[in-house]
């Protein structure tokens, strides 16, 4: 499997969300397209979609199959090519796919009337301008800043210079320096590293027909029950279903 569709796979089994891909992509509320195994294709984009942008912020922070460490022994510091008083966040990473996703500041903007949305997919579908298997954003986490790294490899690592008594949380590692502060590198693929605004996860509405037409999605939670999806009734037997 490639490695964009196990990260997309990964990320969806961690948050309950649509991982972009590439994490720093374009994407945004209205875009719409299919699935091609675990990945979002967007085709297009609806243009002038209300929103609404909660007040709540939220941290997000995790690894999958990655470790990360400050290393301050002062010969790895000086191999490194570091002066006196750094040290190096280590990131390694156990096997393919692996994840360092750091996003401290982060907040979800949602389309404002979801029902109202899916009246103007009901007559697309009518006069023939709406694929029943596509999915429309409708809902999207925004983050500031924020540093994801994916690994093409097991073995995998990158070895950032800081100052010796850095911390490891969100917002040192959402706020590195890609230019000036990676030292090493080895089996690393996508990777944005302290880059914001942008967009890295989103959900996703399918217009549904009661009789059974549009596309059947099965997502599974991190325990292997069905991941929760939520449904809008709308006129003429048909319904949206947001995953």
């Amino acid at each position: 499997m490639e490695i964009d569709q196990i990260y997309a796979s990964e990320i969806r089994d961690q948050t309950g969300r649509f991982a972009n891909w590439f994490p720093n992509s374009p994407v945004d509320i209205g875009h719409y397209g299919s699935m091609q195994g675990a990945l979002f294709q967007p085709l297009n984009q609806m243009k002038g979609v209300k929103t609404t942008i909660g007040s709540a912020v939220a941290s997000l922070d995790f690894t999958i199959n990655a470790t990360r460490t400050i290393n301050t022994n002062a010969q790895a510091v000086a191999d490194a090519g570091l002066t006196k008083g750094k040290a190096l966040l280590e990131v390694g990473f156990q096997k393919e796919a692996g994840v360092t996703f750091s996003a401290p500041e982060t907040r979800i903007e949602r389309v404002d009337d979801i029902e109202a949305l899916g009246k103007q997919l009901i007559a697309m579908a009518k006069n023939g301008t709406w694929d029943k298997d596509n999915g429309i954003i409708v809902e999207v986490v925004r983050a500031t800043r924020a540093t994801i790294i994916i690994s093409v490899k097991s073995g995998a690592e990158i070895k950032v210079g800081v100052e010796a008594d850095t911390p490891i949380n969100p917002a040192v590692m959402a706020n590195l320096n890609a230019n000036t502060s990676v030292v090493v590198e080895k089996g690393v693929g996508a990777k944005v590293i302290g880059e914001g605004p942008i967009v890295p996860l989103f959900r996703l509405a399918f217009l549904k027909w009661k009789l059974g037409k549009g596309t059947v999605l099965t997502f599974r939670g991190p325990g292997g029950e069905p991941a929760a999806t939520e449904k809008v009734d709308l006129p003429n037997e048909h319904y949206l279903e947001i995953f």
